[in-house]
């Protein structure tokens, strides 16, 4: 989440019975019809009548929250895939299905985790050497692997959000990307960022010689079964997401950030996804129990819970859940892990908005609930973040009137109302800077709140100039 955004906010359903055909509705082969076809044993009508919940929820969810196209599973280690769902259209208004790439966002920060822990078991370095032992040239290079994988670096989210998804203005490959970056933090403590896992794969450049994405590709991709699973732009075909324009999905298809693979850039299917849940349950064998072991438990406490090595460590009535959500501008993705009951559940959408990231967040966790016979708790949306954009469009409603009113007919004692009016632009444009962001990321994450701050500070500039210039007459 955005933590600037609180400092900017201080200034009916479809139905779920929606015709495949329609919608681009798909189910897993196997699983039971929406009819509820009669089995022989009771277990085997309750394990339809469950089908059928997660069906409706799947859909419910979707129309209720405009997601244009959705995707997702519930995996188990000994059974497979045991659901799938996927529903509407991706962003060139083709049906989802099973192998629709989407983005995942920071799940590709447990992929990482996994390569570098695979690495460590093999020798080419251990978590506690400084980052500066294999990239001298590295910000902050005194901070530890471990330091980097655990978000105890140094690092503040600032710092991450400064190079990252900044695929419209400015791609960089990892080592441009690297050299722009600044550490700004305390080493030691927690606070969530990319910037860490940033230098984390130009880490496993360095000790393997190697792009990233290859690495990627040949230490954890191809042992899984995951082929239609890639980090380097020049493989993608992704179809555009969908980020939010007052409320309603719009096409969003800016093109990938070179070095963004190690943090948030990784497109995939909810095929591929399922058998990256699997393997990270041990499905296969493909990853180790020791790294397995080692990553999914907690090393750090967070005011959310705990965090492991790319994984967070939270609890659900008695369960331990393994998880991490992703979130780029225009997608949102979700692995859950219950390693305990030996299931996972995978959610992949083509709309983000920050407003709506406790609805989507709670998505995987409700159909974990509904798959173990247990009412959903579904999450609404955030009230602040979903004030922003009207309460910034109120402020520029406010200035363009306060300019059309000093153009028209300027009030008396117009010098006051200039300083008046001055304070207020002024405040409205260091509102970002004041939380250490820039608009660029205000932009890219809330387009309409943007819009409306720069119109909000033009016409409330303007109309200072033109208070000005008439109390002169």
């Amino acid at each position: 989440m955005l933590p600037f955004l609180a400092l900017a906010a201080a200034s009916s359903l479809l139905s779920v019975g929606l015709l495949a055909g329609a919608s681009g509705v798909t189910d897993a082969p196997g699983t039971a019809d929406a009819s509820g076809t009669a089995d022989a044993s009771g277990r085997d009508r309750a394990t339809s009548a469950t089908q059928e919940q997660l069906r409706e929820y799947v859909d419910a969810f979707a129309a209720e929250h405009d997601v244009p196209g959705l995707a997702a599973a519930v995996v188990d280690l000994d059974d497979g895939v045991t659901f799938e769902r996927t529903t509407g259209r991706d962003g060139d208004g083709d049906p989802v299905t099973r192998t629709t790439p989407f983005l995942v966002g920071s799940v590709a920060k447990t992929m990482t985790a996994t390569v570098v822990l695979g690495l460590a078991e093999d020798g080419a370095l251990t978590l506690d050497d400084p980052v500066a032992d294999h990239v001298p040239s590295a910000p902050g290079g005194d901070a530890t692997i471990r330091e980097l994988l655990t978000h105890t670096g140094g690092f503040t989210a600032a710092d991450g959000l400064a190079v990252s998804d900044r695929g419209e203005d400015a791609p960089a490959d990892l080592g441009t990307a690297l050299a722009r970056l600044e550490r700004t933090g305390e080493e030691g403590t927690f606070e969530y960022s990319s910037a860490g896992y940033l230098m984390l794969g130009a880490e496993v450049e360095s000790v393997t010689g190697q792009a990233y994405p290859d690495v990627l590709r040949e230490r954890l991709l191809e042992p899984a079964g995951m082929a239609d699973t890639t980090a380097d732009p020049r493989e993608a075909d992704l179809p555009p997401g969908h980020r939010l324009w007052w409320g309603r999905p719009v096409a969003y298809d800016p093109p990938l950030d070179p070095s963004a693979g190690p943090y948030g850039s990784v497109v995939t299917t909810l095929a591929n996804l399922e058998r990256y849940a699997g393997a990270q349950l041990g499905t296969g064998g493909t990853i180790p129990a020791t790294i397995r072991d080692e990553a999914q438990q907690a090393h750090v406490e967070t005011p959310s819970g705990g965090y492991g090595l790319g994984w967070r460590i939270t609890e659900d009535d008695g369960d331990d859940l393994v998880h991490h959500t992703g979130a780029n501008p225009g997608w949102f993705a979700h692995v859950l892990l219950i390693p305990d009951r030996g299931s996972a559940v995978v959610v992949l959408a083509n709309s983000f908005s920050e407003a709506r990231a406790p609805a989507l967040g709670s998505l995987a966790t409700d159909l974990h609930r509904i798959s173990t016979g247990r009412d959903p708790r579904p999450a609404g949306y955030d009230p602040l973040l979903r004030s922003i954009a009207p309460g910034l469009g109120v402020a520029a409603l406010l200035g363009v009137g306060m300019l059309a009113l000093a153009a028209i007919r300027p009030p008396r004692r117009s010098r006051r109302y200039a300083a008046a009016a001055g304070v207020v632009a002024v405040v409205l444009a260091l509102m970002p800077m004041l939380a250490g962001y820039d608009l660029h990321t205000l932009r890219v994450w809330l387009p309409d709140a943007a819009t409306a701050l720069l119109v909000a500070i033009a016409a409330w500039a303007l109309a200072t100039l033109t208070l000005l210039v008439r109390s002169r007459r």
